[in-house]
């Protein structure tokens, strides 16, 4: 497969960016051509997206290949619960970290945009929570946790490694002073004095 050329990268990189700061429907497609160092009128960007629409489209696609990641890691370690805990919570940090622009505009754009919200609803974040249920309902099955609703345990776990995220990227600071270690380290020690036998 061709990888992307740096001019392509670089207009989805502005275009991300001035989306998550000016929202979609303020950002104009010469807004998007300067900040990717292109002349505002020259219609350049239109040489590797066929629109503004495909360009969020892209951003929203490219987010949901780095869920699908993350999925793919939470299955392929077979580490014991302590370890593989921790991992799960820094992972999802580190990937919803790296798309904080990414998580603005879904947060505030997607409403003129159902096709785009609804693969973003069930790839990023139902099919997360399911992807979770079955790590936890997996480690039970080798006795590392005790009996429990691994759907509920799930949700609670996504949403509040999602919601640390969500709040910091919308506000451009988290939301109390804790880094992603003490985060990761309280959501494990939570995780395992309440589940582990």
């Amino acid at each position: 497969m061709k990888s992307p050329s740096p001019g392509r990268e670089r207009i989805l990189r502005e275009a991300i960016r001035l989306f998550a700061e000016r929202g979609y429907d303020r950002t104009s497609v010469p807004d998007i051509q300067e900040a990717a160092g292109l002349s505002r009128g020259s219609g350049a960007l239109y040489k590797h997206f066929p629109s503004k629409q495909d360009l969020l489209a892209t951003a929203i696609e490219e987010f949901v290949g780095t869920a699908r990641e993350g999925r793919a890691e939470l299955g392929g370690a077979a580490l014991p619960i302590d370890e593989s805990s921790r991992r799960l919570v820094e992972g999802m940090l580190e990937k919803l970290g790296a798309n904080r622009d990414v998580l603005r505009i879904l947060w505030r754009d997607l409403e003129h945009f159902p096709g785009l919200k609804a693969s973003a609803r069930v790839e990023i974040m139902q099919s997360t929570y399911l992807a979770v249920a079955e790590w936890l309902r997996e480690h039970q099955r080798q006795g590392e946790l005790r009996p429990h609703d691994s759907e509920a345990v799930a949700a609670v776990i996504v949403g509040s490694v999602a919601m640390f995220r969500v709040f910091e990227a919308i506000w451009g600071e988290t939301a109390i002073d804790i880094s992603d270690e003490r985060f990761a380290s309280a959501w494990s020690d939570l995780l395992l004095r309440g589940l582990r036998l």
